[in-house]
Formats: C-alpha cells, sequence, structure tokens
C-alpha cells in the first residue's frame, strides 16, 4: 500500500535516522525507515529530490481495513 507522507503523520524516524540518507530527504532505497510511536518498522519514506514523494507500507506488518 502506497500513501502521501502526510497522512501517516504519527509515523517517526528510526533511530539516528537509520535508512534515510539521500540528497535532500530519505530516497527511499535502504529498506524501511519509518516506525509507528511503539516502535515497530512498518513503512518506507521515498521523499528525496530526485524521485518520488512517497509511504510505502510493508504488506507483511500492515493491513490495509478497506
Amino acid at each position: 500500500m502506497v500513501i502521501h507522507p502526510g497522512d501517516a503523520p504519527l509515523l517517526q524516524h528510526l533511530p539516528g535516522f537509520k535508512n534515510s540518507s539521500g540528497c535532500c530527504g530519505p530516497g527511499g532505497t535502504q529498506g524501511p525507515n519509518r516506525a509507528c510511536p511503539c516502535g515497530t518498522v512498518v513503512a518506507t519514506l521515498a521523499a528525496d529530490c530526485l524521485g518520488p514523494f512517497e509511504l510505502h507500507f510493508d504488506p507483511v506488518r500492515v493491513i490495509p481495513l478497506i
């Protein structure tokens, strides 16, 4: 599931900004880099200036309620 990053405001950076390197923001190519407030890693933010601006949820850890 892919959403706009602004639609998940409670997700947090991983400690030490792990997997979040990029030119102007996280490139999203290094693996999951966002966690729930409880600490569970659930998503990858891609928000670098050279690519898309989107949040990819891990399908093993997140089940959409549609």
